[in-house]
């Protein structure tokens, strides 16, 4: 992501201008005060002290215009930048919302998003602001210092880049490892803290001896720990900082006691601490600057993926993978390995297999959730506009989502006389006008899956993907949607624990531990196969 754009640079450089000239104009009234000491120490006529204050004045009022001004300009330029990430991170929400939500919770990632871009505001007023001004303000005063003093501006040069670059960097690479530590024991003891609110019941019940306790007690603690860490590192960071500022001071003062240029003494004193000053925001530097990369990491993390502008897919079918193997982010172990599978115009494919056996991940690869060697009509999916493939799916997940509305707004149709006729035929007791309660809550999971089934009918595709379309359905709804879907002129892949619905399709596929074991009619599996056998007995002393 381009963080800074012309227009947000242009006005960062002109703060920066400004601050610097707001930065020499406070260094000009305290040279200037210094030089009005010793001026008078040495009884200047009084017009001379007149013309010195004056200056002070005049520059006490170009100070107060220019830190307005820079104030302004910056905080404009900030508020510009922010506008700008926000609105390109959005745009990657939605072009990649799906990719994305695999990856995290959709929860976390709203909240994290939101934060990131929060915390990025400091990126120009605490990380890049402060160092560059009170460089280009110390630059210019040891040019001009220079000439009374060469041993004075060494020693301010030396200690401003201790200041300046050394430190805030060497501290900002150990904190970032402190906070990255922190994050982790915070998380952990969170997690804790959530379960033993959830289930104080079952370890009251469970756990008289307080293991839970101890365990959750063990993780408050590292957190606090880690946190503590943190705290003592920034306040070594500041203690630091100012010992350099005194040492800076005194070898001024030192150097300066050996100067024949009596005149400049006080001058010279006065400017060093108050370039000094300047360095004041540099305490919390390291605290921004890590803080601010993180975010700009995260981000960036929210890769810029635009699934649209590929091939406009005509045909979709034949759908073929080959020996795949895929695993999540952040995941070791593959959740599917070596899986080969085709489905033809159609057909009629059913999946089964044991709980976490990978029918739902197989079923998101083809509905294009995530990258693959999935081609569709001979074109790899990611050579295709997703978008336009998604269109020629129908698919029905676990979990459905209803609208607060009419059946008719939900079922996304004007077609009033065919909704009528399948609410009829699927035995649903709602017409087109009944209304549907916030995400459906008045529904029960059979009728969401009659009702979500209607959607689909309402939208013949060539290909439909279902998971486990048929749970908590009645008998005689099973039968009704399967006859309806072999009666289909479309490929079909259903997933479904209740093998004997699948017998009158063309394939089945047995999957196990993520590998397809087996694959055939339902008779070829009956007849060869011990582990179908197995899992029909399983499946039917559970129902």
């Amino acid at each position: 992501m381009k963080l800074i754009n012309n227009e947000t640079r242009r006005a960062l450089v002109i703060s920066i201008i400004i601050g610097t000239v707001g930065g020499l104009t406070a260094i000009g009234m305290f040279s200037l005060s210094g030089l009005m000491i010793s001026k008078s120490a040495f009884k200047v006529p009084l017009y001379t002290l007149m013309v010195l204050v004056a200056t002070i004045k005049l520059f006490g009022v170009i100070r107060a215009v220019a830190r307005y001004l820079e104030r302004l300009i910056s905080h404009e330029a900030t508020f510009t930048m922010l506008k700008d990430i926000r609105v390109e991170t959005f745009d990657r929400l939605i072009n990649d919302f799906v990719g994305l939500h695999s990856k995290w919770q959709l929860s976390t990632l709203l909240e994290r998003t939101v934060n990131d871009i929060e915390k990025l505001q400091n990126i120009l007023l605490r990380v890049i602001y402060p160092p560059v001004v009170t460089f280009l303000t110390t630059v210019i005063v040891c040019i001009i210092y220079s000439f009374y003093s060469f041993e004075a501006v060494l020693v301010i040069i030396a200690a401003m880049m201790t200041i300046l670059f050394v430190l805030p960097l060497m501290f900002s690479r150990y904190l970032e490892r402190l906070t990255n530590s922190t994050q982790i024991h915070r998380s952990e003891f969170m997690k804790r803290l959530t379960d033993y609110q959830l289930g104080q019941e079952d370890i009251a019940v469970f756990d008289p001896q307080g293991r839970y306790m101890k365990i959750m007690e063990r993780s408050r603690m590292n957190y606090e720990h880690s946190v503590a860490i943190e705290k003592r590192t920034l306040v070594l960071y500041d203690f630091l900082l100012n010992v350099i500022s005194m040492l800076a001071i005194w070898g001024v003062l030192y150097v300066m006691a050996n100067n024949d240029n009596v005149m400049m003494y006080a001058s010279v004193i006065m400017v060093t601490i108050t370039l000094f000053e300047f360095a004041i925001p540099m305490t919390n530097f390291p605290f921004y600057h890590q803080e601010t990369k993180k975010a700009m990491n995260h981000i960036n993390a929210l890769a810029s993926v635009d699934h649209k502008g590929g091939r406009m897919p005509h045909h979709i079918l034949p759908l073929k993978l080959h020996d795949l193997t895929f695993r999540y982010p952040d995941q070791e172990r593959p959740t599917l390995q070596h899986i080969s599978l085709h489905v033809d115009a159609g057909e009629k494919i059913g999946i089964i297999g044991g709980s976490g056996s990978g029918k739902t991940t197989l079923i998101n690869l083809i509905t294009g959730l995530y990258d693959s060697n999935l081609t569709a009509a001979g074109v790899p999916i990611t050579e295709l506009d997703r978008d336009a493939y998604f269109q020629q799916l129908n698919v029905m997940q676990q979990h459905n989502h209803f609208f607060q509305g009419t059946i008719q707004e939900n079922l996304f149709s004007d077609d009033r006389e065919t909704i009528e006729h399948y609410l009829d035929y699927f035995k649903l007791p709602y017409t087109t006008d009944s209304e549907i309660n916030e995400f459906g809550a008045q529904l029960s999971g059979g009728e969401r899956r009659r009702l979500h089934f209607i959607r689909l009918l309402m939208r013949l595709r060539d290909l439909w993907l279902l998971d486990e379309p048929f749970n908590g359905v009645d008998i005689l709804s099973k039968e009704t949607m399967l006859d309806q879907l072999l009666k289909l002129d479309a490929a079909v892949v259903v997933i479904s624990h209740e093998v004997e619905l699948l017998k009158d399709f063309d394939r089945i596929y047995i999957m196990n531990e993520g590998r397809i074991v087996r694959s055939g009619t339902y008779e070829e599996l009956q007849r060869d196969n011990d582990y179908f056998v197995r899992f029909m007995a399983q499946e039917e002393s559970i129902i």
